[in-house]
């Protein structure tokens, strides 16, 4: 029985040195690998705790690299030391830097005035927009017009030629007095506002000033009708004592 256990054993060690040889540490995966990882890589072949006393091993005898990241530890192929660059490798690098900085410069700027350029975009009205106010606007101006057709339509009266021109003649004559009348008004104003009271300023004195004038005027009408209906009544009684002393 011995000779077949001691077999045994040599096959299992044998089957797990050979199962053992699959996992990649030679650099082709560069990635670590924990014992779990190894062993359902290997589908359970190997078992965990085998994996990992023997990833321990491979680590100890600086065949692999081992990381511990909190209470798991992991295990990932020697990593080779890049050759150091040379001056004019890091050169090229520096000048390349230098180049792709200055594009970003460019490129930022350009964004910058992409960015204006919409704004200023936006703030103006759209196409859409304008169409529809122009759309409301025809429709005012139509019903305006059906309007303007309506009061004055075919019962509007008929004005000769003559009386037209007579008419125009008129308006212009009166306009021309008003414009005078305007022109007066400003330059006695102007006079009038040379020298205000301390208390008062100009647009309170043409406001007291058009009170006084309307009230004036109103005066001087309601005055003006009381003294025609005064000389009424004389000329009435006039009338009655000439009849009676005929």
């Amino acid at each position: 029985m011995a000779p077949r256990k001691d077999k045994d054993k040599g096959e299992k060690a044998a089957g797990t040195d050979g199962v053992f040889l699959k996992v990649d540490f030679d650099g082709e995966q560069n990635r670590p690998y924990s014992a779990i990882d190894v062993s359902a890589n290997l589908h359970t072949k190997v078992t965990k705790t085998q994996a990992a006393k023997i990833l321990k091993e491979l680590h100890q005898n600086g065949e692999i690299e081992a990381r511990t990241a909190g209470k798991q530890t992991v295990y990932h192929a020697l990593q080779k030391s890049s050759d150091s660059a040379s001056p004019e490798i890091l050169a090229a690098l520096s000048h390349e830097i230098e180049t792709l900085q200055e594009e970003l410069s460019t490129i930022k700027t350009n964004e910058k005035k992409a960015r204006a350029a919409l704004a200023a975009l936006e703030a103006k009205p759209r196409l859409s927009t304008l169409r529809e106010d122009i759309r409301q606007l025809q429709e005012e101006r139509d019903a305006a017009q059906a309007r303007l057709g309506k009061l004055y339509g075919d019962d509007q009266p008929q004005i000769s030629p003559e009386a037209r021109a007579q008419l125009e003649r008129d308006w212009k004559q009166w306009e021309h007095h008003a414009t005078i009348r305007r022109r007066i008004c400003r330059e006695l104003w102007g006079r009038c506002s040379e020298v205000l009271p301390e208390d008062m300023t100009a647009s309170q004195l043409w406001v007291s000033h058009t009170l006084l004038i309307i009230a004036t005027a109103t005066l001087v009408k309601s005055t003006d009708g009381a003294t025609r209906s005064l000389w009424g009544l004389k000329d009435r009684s006039n009338e009655s004592r000439s009849g009676t002393d005929a």
